[in-house]
């Protein structure tokens, strides 16, 4: 216990001794951090403002299917419980799925296409999700044609053909939410699954009680072996888009993503933590050659002492820590200058370069955790730097170290 007091001591107490090489010694360790801690929160600035960019637009996430295909119901079981898959929902073909719609005045038809949702549904984040036939989400562009708002009440009409004769069937929804343009700039009106299919089923001539709607043929209510054809799919995460994209071709599947931008900002992470990992290890390489070969010097200036030590009782094991407990206070010392300068300076930084390549975010993202591993860092590497400068004082015999001059 004496020792684990008395050598920090005796190490402080040298530095302080020679306080001119110790500050600069701490000046030059606090220059080769710097650079690494401001290229380092600059790095993470820019990952972080692309990557909660690309999050923050559900549309990134979405995977279309170009075309309609036979999709059975087994297949979205199976993609469901995909861990990378976030949302799934089967969707009607493409003329199934198209109404017509009168707004509140009454002014004109317009032809929307029914999008099913449910709940977790990434375009209603933060919005009331319909639920049950009589419920619905416009988009804006939709409701301003409509001249719709939260509450208001709307007709929709679905029609088919049979034989040489059309019909029609009436819907009463009421409007619980708009959709921001910036979201979703189409004609669709967002529904219940169970509407979506309930009109496709109508259309293909069977009959829907729990809408009054009757069938085209007596007797038949619902179609055997359902299948559909088509889907809406959102990956979990943004890195999950790529792998899914890739899945689905696998499997036929001729879908669209916007992977590529995805792929664009993955591959600006990486490159700047290449160039940041290159960068860290020839610093810290740096500052631990010099300040090993300072510590070295210092253990043939001091070997006199160094044996004096010896001779009043120090072990060889404790005079052999005495560099590395040197390297690891000078290291520290500087790390926190260099902390303490990058963390001044990155508000500087973040006014400088705002709105720059129509990133929002801060440009620099220096928080105190990454000051905290930084100076850890530091001090290994300055613990490390005294390690062949204590295997030296170590290994000094005691008349050795007397008659060293």
């Amino acid at each position: 216990m004496t020792a684990l007091v008395t050598l920090p001591l005796l190490a402080l107490r040298d530095l302080w001794h020679g306080w001119r090489s110790s500050l600069c010694l701490m000046l030059a360790v606090a220059v080769a951090l710097l650079p690494i801690l401001l290229l380092g929160g600059l790095g993470l600035g820019v990952v972080d403002n692309l990557v909660t960019r690309l999050r923050s637009d559900p549309r990134i996430l979405e995977i279309r299917l170009a075309r309609d295909l036979q999709i059975a119901p087994e297949w979205f079981e199976t993609t469901a419980a995909d861990p990378r898959v976030g949302f799934v929902l089967p969707r009607a073909r493409y003329l199934a799925s198209s109404v017509r719609m009168r707004g509140p005045d009454a002014r004109e038809m317009l032809e929307p296409r029914l999008l099913p949702t449910a709940k977790g549904d990434p375009l209603l984040a933060g919005l009331p999700v319909p639920e049950g036939l009589h419920q619905t989400v416009l988009t804006e562009r939709l409701a301003i044609a409509a001249g719709a708002n939260p509450g208001d009440e709307l007709t929709l009409t679905a029609l088919r053909q049979v034989g040489e004769k059309r019909e029609s069937a009436n819907l009463k929804v009421t409007v619980l939410a708009v959709l921001p343009r910036d979201l979703l700039q189409s004609d669709d009106i967002f529904v219940d699954r169970a509407l979506e299919t309930a009109v496709e089923r109508w259309r293909e001539g069977y009959a829907v009680p729990e809408l009054g709607w009757d069938g085209a043929r007596e007797g038949q209510t619902d179609a055997a072996h359902r299948s559909y054809a088509s889907f809406r799919l959102y990956a979990r995460d943004i890195r999950d888009v790529p792998g899914l994209r890739d899945a689905l071709m696998h499997q036929g599947f001729d879908v669209s993503t916007r992977a590529e931008e995805i792929e664009t900002a993955l591959a600006v992470e990486s490159g700047i933590g290449w160039v940041f990992s290159l960068v860290t290890v020839f610093s810290v390489l740096g500052f631990v050659l010099t300040l090993g070969l300072h510590l070295a010097a210092g253990v043939m200036e001091k070997a006199r002492e160094l044996s004096l030590l010896r001779l009043l009782g120090l072990q060889a094991g404790a005079v052999a820590l005495l560099p590395s407990l040197q390297g690891a206070m000078i290291a520290g010392a500087g790390a926190t200058l260099a902390g303490l300068a990058a963390w001044l300076v990155q508000p500087l930084v973040n006014a400088r370069l705002a709105g720059l390549g129509g990133l929002e975010g801060p440009m620099m993202a220096l928080a105190p955790y990454h000051l905290f591993w930084a100076f850890a860092l530091a001090v290994a590497a300055g613990a490390l730097a005294g390690c062949a400068a204590g295997w030296r004082a170590g290994r000094m015999q005691i008349a050795e170290g007397l008659r060293h001059d």
